[in-house]
């Protein structure tokens, strides 16, 4: 493997050499990225401590799964980041008002969901599978760089702990019955341990998209992928993915996303944050990762403080902070407001006067709010999202680039708004994406939508 490979084109490569490992043992699957990120790349052994609460778990981990009605929609809710939270529940609401036996099933959800939403407490698992063995074999003959007894050590225990989800989770489908599972990550391993479980199970799996695109995507587990726009189709096909699988439907999150009807939402943003009446500029940073993103994290947060001191009396610099992000990147940047998840996304987007990003999905968020929208890319830094090859965005070159870009806007001269003419691209259905998910998943589209074009889409999810 070429280490001077971004961390995608190897994650592709990888894939290229062991997917026909990942074809003979499909229960292997929900580990794909664990081998790829925390073994291949990451040489991330287990020592002596991971290996005595392998052991110590059954002990400290009690409770099982909730009890589950029967139910013909199962979804499945992993995570408390608001862009797998506000993609699904709006989803499950419109299926309970529409009188659909659905079951939601939390695994690490957030507090406050509905009240029969059903938590996943699967057993740890101790033992190794049978399949474990013969699956490390296959994996270190195609990828010959695993081969590390430390490695293979982590490896068993996961897929033990793998084996018990899988064994919970082919119980619970027994008991819900239901014929279609949706999940809105199989980047998360029990999202694509759910879709392999399906698969065996006879259901038809659904991926609802959760955020802007990027190899690790892929493969497709699920039958389908419930796109937000034909952009997102495009990314996918260029990926590979056959375009039969994939759905437009538009982004439940992005239904109530919008400019507000009320006009105090700019004082109320820069009173939360304490921040000065003027100009405001958002970065969405992305130092949560970075091993896939490399040093460009870093070498943007210097760009922002060089240029928020070069205009420190005429705007404001906010940094809001990624969920997974511990905000060390910016300790020494004194020039910066830093921000977590309050202000809301909405009045964030709604209070500022434009915003940027390496990668983040605001890049997307953004368009609905008519912002100028600029993404930070470098020469020479891996190209982690194209929205400025797409129109979409600004592409900001340098620090010297930055501060020029920063002197015309507020000079009057606004540079970076998308082309409006291609937000549908990224948005399909803006404002009821909701109900066409609902459709797709249901098979039936509600009345008030059964449009030529809704119905042509529903069609397309029955292949």
């Amino acid at each position: 493997m070429n280490a001077s490979s971004s961390l995608d084109q190897r994650y592709l490569d990888f894939n290229a050499r062991v997917g026909g490992v990942f074809a003979a043992y499909p229960q292997l699957e929900p580990l794909r990225q664990f081998v790829f990120k925390d073994l291949l790349v990451g040489r991330r052994p287990a020592g002596w401590w991971e290996r005595a609460k392998h052991w110590l778990r059954p002990l400290k981990r009690r409770g099982r799964t909730g009890t589950a009605q029967r139910a013909d929609v199962l979804l499945w809710l992993e995570s408390d980041r608001e862009v797998i939270v506000d993609a699904l529940v709006p989803v499950y609401r419109e299926l309970v008002r529409r009188g659909v036996r659905v079951a939601l099933v939390a695994d690490g959800g957030p507090a406050g969901l509905p009240d029969a939403a059903i938590t996943f407490r699967a057993p740890p698992g101790v033992l190794a599978p049978r399949w474990a063995a013969e699956a490390w074999e296959a994996l270190t003959a195609s990828e010959p760089t695993l081969r590390d007894r430390s490695l293979r050590h982590a490896f068993v225990r996961a897929s033990a702990m793998l084996q018990a989800r899988l064994d919970d989770m082919t119980r619970l489908l027994d008991a819900v019955g239901a014929r279609t599972v949706v999940t809105a990550s199989t980047q998360l391993q029990g999202g694509a341990a759910l879709t392999v479980a399906a698969r065996a199970h006879g259901a038809r799996s659904l991926l609802l998209q959760h955020g802007i695109l990027q190899p690790f995507y892929t493969p497709l587990l699920a039958d389908l992928m419930l796109t937000w726009g034909p952009s997102s189709d495009d990314a996918m096909a260029a990926l590979g993915v056959a375009r039969t699988r994939l759905v437009t439907v538009g982004s439940p999150r992005h239904d109530g996303l919008g400019p507000a009807q009320e006009g105090r939402v700019r004082d109320r943003f820069q009173r939360a944050l304490g921040l000065p009446d003027r100009p405001t500029f958002v970065f969405f940073s992305n130092g949560n990762d970075v091993v896939r993103n490399g040093t460009a994290p870093a070498e943007c947060a210097a760009w922002l403080d060089a240029a928020a001191a070069s205009y420190a009396d005429r705007l404001n610099v906010v940094v809001r902070l990624h969920p997974n992000e511990d905000g060390v990147l910016y300790r020494h940047c004194r020039h910066l407001t830093l921000m977590r998840s309050t202000p809301s996304l909405g009045d964030t987007l709604d209070g500022c006067d434009w915003v940027g990003s390496l990668c983040s999905t605001v890049l997307y968020d953004g368009l609905l709010f008519g912002k100028p929208i600029w993404q930070f890319h470098a020469d020479g830094w891996p190209e982690l999202a194209d929205n400025w090859k797409q129109g979409l965005a600004l592409r900001v070159r340098s620090e010297g680039h930055l501060r020029v870009l920063i002197g015309r806007m507020l000079s009057g001269h606004a540079e970076g708004y998308g082309d409006t003419t291609l937000v549908t691209r990224v948005f399909a259905n803006h404002g009821r994406a909701t109900e066409i998910a609902a459709d797709v998943i249901t098979g039936h589209p509600s009345p008030s939508l059964r449009a030529p074009a809704t119905r042509a889409s529903v069609a397309r999810s029955r292949v």
